[in-house]
């Protein structure tokens, strides 16, 4: 018996408390990892480099960690007090970037690849799309964001424009392709990879030719005791800007002067009406993200579970966001067989105001009320509310639409270690959407005025349910081997991706109340339109990559792709995509002697990459039914006829892309560089091609008929530093577009409508910019005499007409910048992120609407409007008529869209750990964060961030009320048709850790 309370009370004595403080030889080191070797105990490094672990026995092994910083293995050999001093590793050149069907180091790299941690995702992306996080923070990247519409899709733009059918990148979450970042919860984002060049993005093959984004999710870590992390952040959305717009008194002397200009005897006097529509339309919103999440592992797996709810009003009446999110992720290794299971759920519900701005804004003698209408509301209906127009106040308010997505996107990967150098893997994966498009607008009154959307006597009804289903099934096998100075990797795989998209709905009008709004009560007429779709998609790949490293000097990467698609016909499915990839790692040489350069890369590569069109059927004709119907005696036969032609050889675009770079780390790896040229060639574009009347159809037929060619420049710098309780980064990268244009096209290539005239200010013509404003020059100031504008003669053949019209704007910029500094003191962090676009141009629809249109209310620049008692201005005459063609496109609306925005601001707050007082809240952080802090530019709409999406008359006379056809963003890029007002967000968060 005392034997074994001996033994006991030996077994209790070995359990001591060790304290120390971890460095490094600038200062104390904060967020150091110590953790006892070979088990789950461990602990962080305070700001202050200080640490306490508790029950660690006296013969452990404790394991010091830090990025960049060597890892040290100290015994404790009975010590309670234990320091340590962190020596930096060129490892920070180590770190594991994922590359396709795999991971590299960062120094055996030889393609271009930028990565972004999920830190700086998770500070940036307060708005609900966290793509925007890539904006400022990656070289090569443009992000154009639709103001500041809750749940907005946004553009994206990989080194340029590499197809006229689509500009999307391909993004992967845990090895499973999806649309886009916008339902992914930025807190489960642990790293994302940017695949640039085409030999860096040709294991994707025919989809990687606009760039490639890999997001990895936080799947937790082996060997970590259970940690809960709480987020939670709420704020307030406010406008950024406001424009100026005139009141209704001056509205009625600006009526009057129209009035006279046209030579129209007629004087309105005012209303008395003074309605302020853009502070109706327009007001402050709350901001909610709420989240946890709960990860650790032990020695054979790990996990990670987070939930998290989202929610943005929307600055603009009838609009908002809310999205909730899980997650389940986990790992498990048993001996050589290892599994890796990732799976999301999200819902998102997305109204949308799609009236502001819609042919400018309503006349302030408007009243914002009129309960003797059906719907309260009115529109103009009197000449001192203008000769037409819409109350788009009105029909934001009474028009209830939704759009709900669901989404289930998972993928389960199943590894074997075969032996110690081949791994045979199969990943599934799976993507599934639900989604309900649902618009419901009442009967109502506003006038009779331009009833067709002034009286609406029928209610109307769209309900749309589709599915999407994606399936993936990727079978691969991987080879890894050290022979003495050469190591050589290789991958072989095969890709079977199937997509399938079903929907069906109904459009129709008359239910017996506002109060039903149910399909089942629609009265069966012919004003019914059954909606539906059915396509099937397929896709089989097989790939390959070899690796080859000499001594960690020469590096060497081959790939190979061969895709075949559904989307084409026998013969032209099949598409092979090379590509080549180098670099020397010279100061690996024995003869590099600069000590002020630690690491000195040179690489270069080649690849071609394949592209199709988002068609599901491009290689098929489109027969419609109810046409060139007939009569056979006295009963009606409904007819088909062929309403748009196909060619049956439609093939691969084939992007062919040159890259030459180097990376570099000096003065002891504090500053990194990387700089690029890349150069790309896009042949056998598919181009809407022009056919003659003759053949019975109006629609141009899609063909392999053009060519594209980008060029550009980009670089990257970063400094860093510890400098005692003070430690900072600050970064800043640039991305030059040498040269971006269409090559040969058959034929120009116009961009949506603008206005019910149906004028057009994009297009795309051979060996110009692509999606360009074309139209006429003026002079900044009007004729005197006449109130016009001054045309100049482009051709100098003394005669001003159509022939003048030429380019006078380019919605590409000349170069996009981004600067990031991250900094902490203490318990003090604080972190910057500034973005910039230099070079483009924008066309200002808002200010063609509320300065020349006849409709609506107008801003204060017509106040300085030419009269005869006016001559010596810009601004022309007010007139409805427009005798002069003051309204067709020009220079005058075309402004220079450059800017420089703060995008984020954050401050945090650190507690230590005697202050939490608490063995059970290890971590706890508050912070404070303001989005789209200012901007300087000299554009005059509310943000010159306008993302070419749909708006306005866009997409107006395609599908059905709540279902509109998408517009193809590269043919209205920089077109500001209706841009939501950006928002200027001011939140508070709390970071705990259990």
């Amino acid at each position: 018996m005392m034997m074994l309370i001996g033994l006991l009370s030996t077994g209790v004595l070995a359990q001591q408390t060790i304290t120390g403080t971890v460095t490094e030889p600038n200062g104390p080191l904060p967020g150091a990892n110590i953790t006892v070797k070979g088990t789950n105990l461990g602990t962080t490094t305070d700001f202050d480099g200080k640490y306490t672990l508790n029950n660690v026995a006296e013969d452990a092994i404790l394991l010091f960690s830090y990025i960049g910083f060597v890892v040290q293995e100290v015994p404790v050999d009975g010590r309670t007090v234990i320091d340590v001093t962190m020596q930096e590793d060129a490892a920070s050149l180590d770190e594991i970037v994922i590359v396709g069907y795999g991971s590299e180091s960062k120094r055996d790299l030889t393609t271009a690849i930028s990565t972004i941690k999920g830190e700086a995702v998770t500070q940036t992306a307060v708005a609900s799309n966290p793509v925007t996080a890539l904006q400022g923070r990656v070289p090569g990247i443009q992000v154009e964001s639709f103001g500041g519409q809750p749940g907005g899709r946004a553009n994206v733009f990989i080194r340029g424009v590499n197809s006229l059918n689509s500009a999307d990148p391909l993004f992967l979450v845990d090895g499973l392709f999806v649309d886009s970042m916008e339902f992914i919860n930025p807190a489960d984002i642990e790293d994302i990879s940017v695949l640039k060049d085409a030999a860096a993005a040709a294991i994707y093959g025919s989809r990687a030719a606009n760039g490639v984004v890999l997001i990895k999710t936080n799947h937790g870590k082996k060997n970590q005791n259970i940690e809960v992390k709480v987020n939670l952040r709420t704020g307030v959305d406010t406008p950024s800007k406001k424009l100026d717009f005139i009141n209704g008194q001056q509205y009625t002397d600006y009526i009057n002067q129209r009035f006279a200009n046209d030579g129209v005897n007629t004087v309105v006097q005012w209303n008395g009406v003074d309605t302020d529509w853009q502070d109706e339309n327009i007001s402050s919103a709350i901001v909610q993200d709420y989240g946890f999440s709960i990860s650790g592992g032990g020695e054979n797996s790990s996990h990670f579970v987070s939930a998290n709810y989202f929610n943005q009003d929307g600055i603009l009446v009838g609009s908002g966001f809310e999205r909730i999110n899980f997650r389940f992720n986990n790992r498990f290794d048993k001996g050589r067989f290892h599994v890796t299971q990732s799976l999301g759920l999200t819902q998102g519900k997305l109204q949308e105001n799609r009236w502001y701005g819609f042919d400018g804004t309503t006349a302030p003698t408007v009243a914002l009320t009129n309960p003797n209408n059906e719907g309260g509301f009115e529109a103009p209906s009197t000449d001192v509310q203008g000769p037409g127009g819409v109350n788009q106040f009105a029909q934001a308010v009474l028009e209830d639409n939704l759009v709900t997505t669901r989404t289930l996107f998972g993928s389960t990967k199943f590894d074997f270690d075969i032996t110690d150098n081949f791994t045979a893997s199969v990943n599934f994966g799976l993507d599934y959407t639900n989604q309900r498009n649902f618009q419901f607008t009442p009967t109502f009154f506003m006038s009779s005025v331009d009833a067709v959307r002034n009286d609406n006597q029928e209610n109307d009804l769209t309900d749309f349910r589709s599915e999407v289903l994606n399936v993936l099934v990727e079978p691969t096998i991987n080879y890894k081997q050290e022979f003495g100075d050469h190591k050589v990797s290789a991958v072989l795989g095969y890709t079977y991706f199937l997509e399938n998209e079903e929907g069906t709905g109904v459009f129709g009008q008359g239910t017996q109340s506002n109060d039903i709004q149910v399909i089942s009560d629609l009265p069966a007429s012919s004003s019914i339109v059954l909606l539906g779709t059915d396509n099937t998609a397929g896709l089989e790949s097989y790939f390959g990559r070899v690796n080859y490293n000499y001594a960690g000097k020469y590096l060497f990467s081959a790939t190979l792709r061969r895709d075949s698609s559904s989307r084409f016909q026998e013969g032209n499915r099949e598409g092979y995509f090379p590509s080549f990839s180098g670099a020397w790692n010279i100061s690996n040489e024995s003869f590099w002697n600069v000590p002020e350069i630690n690491y000195f890369k040179i690489r270069a590569s080649y690849g071609e990459l394949g592209s199709t069109t988002r068609e599901f059927y491009p290689t098929d004709a489109i027969f419609l039914s109810g046409q060139s119907n007939v009569t056979f005696g006295n009963s009606a036969a409904p007819g088909l006829a062929q309403t748009a032609l196909a060619d049956p050889n439609l093939t691969w675009e084939t992007t062919k892309t040159f890259d030459i770079g180097f990376d570099m780390s000096l003065l002891d790896n504090k500053i990194n560089l990387t700089f690029d040229y890349y150069s790309k060639d896009i042949e056998d574009v598919l181009v809407a091609t022009n056919i003659p009347s003759t053949t019975g159809v109006s629609l141009p037929v899609i063909r392999n008929a053009g060519d594209l060619v980008n060029r550009g420049l980009e670089f990257n710098i970063d400094y860093s530093k510890n400098d005692g309780d003070f430690t900072y980064r600050i970064g800043t990268n640039f991305s030059f577009n040498v040269e971006s244009r269409a090559g040969d096209i058959p034929n120009p290539i116009l961009g949506p409508t603008i206005d019910e005239d149906l004028r057009i200010v994009n297009a795309t013509r051979p060996n110009q910019p692509i999606g360009a404003f074309y139209g006429f020059v003026v002079e900044d100031r009007v004729n005197p005499a006449t109130g016009d504008f001054v045309r100049r003669d482009i051709n100098g053949d003394g005669t001003i007409d159509n022939d003048d019209i030429t380019l006078i704007g380019d919605p590409v910029p000349d170069f996009v910048y981004g600067l990031t500094f991250d900094a902490g003191y203490k318990n003090f962090d604080f972190a910057l992120n500034f973005a910039g676009v230099q070079g483009n141009e924008i066309y200002n629809l808002g200010r063609y609407y509320n300065i020349l249109w006849q409709d609506g209310g107008k801003l204060t620049e017509v106040l300085n409007a030419w009269t005869p008692t006016n001559t010596d201005t810009n601004i022309p005459r007010a007139s409805v008529s427009d005798p002069a063609g003051n309204q067709a496109p020009s220079s005058f609306f075309v402004e220079d869209g450059s800017y420089f925005r703060l995008k984020t601001l954050e401050v945090g707050y650190n507690f230590d750990e005697d202050v939490l007082g608490s063995a059970l809240l290890k971590d706890l952080r508050v912070s404070f964060n303001i989005q789209n802090v200012f901007v300087i530019t000299d554009y005059s709409g509310y943000d010159p961030d306008v993302s070419s999406t749909n708006g306005g008359r866009a997409n107006l006379n395609s599908g059905v009320p709540g279902l509109r056809d998408n517009v193809n963003p590269l043919l209205g890029r920089g077109l500001d048709a209706r841009a939501y007002p950006n928002a200027r967000t001011f939140s508070f968060g709390v970071q705990a850790t259990f």
